[in-house]
C-alpha cells in the first residue's frame, strides 16, 4: 500500500544533481555529461601536487636510515675540525642517529670536496666548507665544480677578519695606516697564513682597493702571524679575534677595523671596514653544509632545518666562538647567492692579481 507520503507526491527519491548557477537539479542528459568531465579535470588538475608531495613524503619516511658522515677539508684538531665535530654531535642527537667527522685535508682540502662529489646521493654525506672552496679552482684544478657538483643546504656561521697592527705604530685608523704606505720613506707590508686563505684574499683585496703597495708575506699559522707583527717584521695583518685577543688585552696590538656588513660581536667597538672607509668592502667568510648536487630537496630541506636548530645549542655557539666563528645560519636560496656570489667575486680577483699557489708557505 504506498504511504501517505506517496499519496501527497512527497515520497523521498535520490536527488539530482543540482545546476551550480540555477541552484535546480540537473536533469539534462548534456548538462549531467558535462558536470562530470568537471569533477574529472578537477581530479586531473590537483594530480601534479599529489604526485609531487608524495615522494617528498616518501624520501623522508625513515630518514636518516644510517649513521650519517661530515665531511670537512681540515686536519683533525683545527678549530674547523672542531667546528665540525660541535655540529654533528647535536644532530645525531636531534636525528636520533649517529654522525661522524671525516677529515679529508689532503690536495689542500680537495679531498674532502672530491669525497662528497662522488657519494652516494641519499641525504647521509654532507661537505662542511667555507668561501675559499668557491675560489680555489682559481688558484689549482680541482676534480669538481663547486657550483655544479654541490647543493648549497645551509650557512652556519661567518668567519670575521680584523685588521691589526703592532700598537706601537702611529697608527690609529685605517686612514693613518694607508697614509703610512703611500709614504716615501715607509716600508708597509700585510701578512696572512697562506696564498688563497682567506686571510690573504681579505688582504690582497684590500690593498688593491686602496691601491697601496704592501706587500704580501705568507707564513705557517695565525700564531705565527702575530708574532711576526709584534717582532715589527710586518705592519699589519687580518686575523680572527681568538688569535689576537691576548696581544689586544695587553695593549699589544691595535684592532683598526673588521670584515662583514656590521659589527662582530666579538669586539663592538671596531668598526667594519666599510664604517672606517673601505667603499664596499663588506665581504665576510661563510661557513655552510653542502650535498651531493642530485641530493634530494626534502631531504636537504629536513637538514637545514635540523641545523637552525643545532645554532640554538649552548655547546656548539661555544665551540663556534673559540675558534671565531659567529654563529649564523642562512636558508639554502640566500646561501646559494652567496656562495654564486662569491665564486665570482674571487676568482676574478685571484685572476686579475695572479695570484699564484705556489708561493704557499
Amino acid at each position: 500500500m504506498a504511504s501517505g507520503l506517496s499519496r501527497m507526491g512527497l515520497a523521498s527519491s535520490p536527488r539530482a544533481p543540482m545546476r551550480a548557477d540555477a541552484r535546480t537539479p540537473l536533469t539534462d542528459p548534456y548538462d549531467m555529461a558535462r558536470a562530470g568531465r568537471r569533477r574529472a579535470l578537477a581530479v586531473l588538475g590537483a594530480m601534479p601536487v599529489l604526485l609531487t608531495a608524495w615522494p617528498a613524503r616518501g624520501e623522508l619516511l625513515g630518514y636518516p636510515s644510517h649513521a650519517m658522515r661530515l665531511v670537512v677539508p681540515a686536519a683533525e684538531g683545527s678549530a674547523f675540525d672542531a667546528l665540525a665535530r660541535a655540529l654533528a654531535a647535536q644532530l645525531a642527537g636531534q636525528l636520533g642517529m649517529a654522525a661522524s667527522v671525516e677529515d679529508r685535508p689532503a690536495a689542500n682540502g680537495m679531498a674532502a670536496g672530491e669525497l662528497v662529489a662522488r657519494a652516494s646521493s641519499d641525504g647521509h654525506t654532507w661537505l662542511l666548507q667555507q668561501t675559499t672552496f668557491v675560489a680555489q679552482p682559481a688558484l689549482e684544478p680541482a676534480p669538481y665544480d663547486p657550483l655544479r657538483d654541490f647543493q648549497p643546504v645551509a650557512m652556519v656561521a661567518t668567519l670575521p677578519l680584523f685588521l691589526a697592527v703592532d700598537a706601537r705604530l702611529p697608527v690609529a685608523s685605517i686612514g693613518e695606516l694607508v697614509a703610512q704606505a703611500r709614504g716615501q720613506s715607509a716600508s708597509v707590508n700585510c701578512g696572512s697564513e697562506a696564498v688563497g686563505t682567506w686571510s690573504h684574499l681579505v688582504a690582497e683585496q684590500f690593498v688593491r682597493d686602496y691601491a697601496i703597495h704592501a706587500p704580501h708575506v705568507a707564513v705557517k699559522g695565525e700564531g705565527v702571524l702575530i708574532q711576526q707583527v709584534l717582532a715589527g717584521r710586518m705592519t699589519a695583518c687580518f686575523a680572527t679575534y681568538p688569535s689576537l685577543a691576548a696581544g689586544v688585552n695587553v695593549g699589544q696590538l691595535r684592532l683598526l677595523g673588521v670584515t662583514g656588513s656590521v659589527r662582530s660581536l666579538f669586539a663592538p667597538a671596531v668598526p667594519t671596514l666599510r664604517e672606517a672607509g673601505v667603499a664596499g668592502f663588506d665581504h665576510s667568510a661563510w661557513v655552510g653544509v653542502f650535498a651531493p648536487a642530485r641530493t634530494p630537496r626534502p631531504l636537504s630541506l629536513r637538514v637545514a632545518a635540523e641545523l637552525k636548530r643545532v645554532l640554538a645549542s649552548g655547546d656548539v655557539r661555544a665551540t663556534m666562538l673559540a675558534g671565531g666563528y659567529q654563529p649564523e645560519w642562512e636558508p639554502a636560496e640566500s646561501f646559494a647567492a652567496a656562495v654564486r656570489r662569491d665564486a665570482v667575486h674571487w676568482q676574478s680577483l685571484i685572476r686579475e692579481a695572479d695570484l699564484q699557489l705556489d708561493e704557499r708557505g
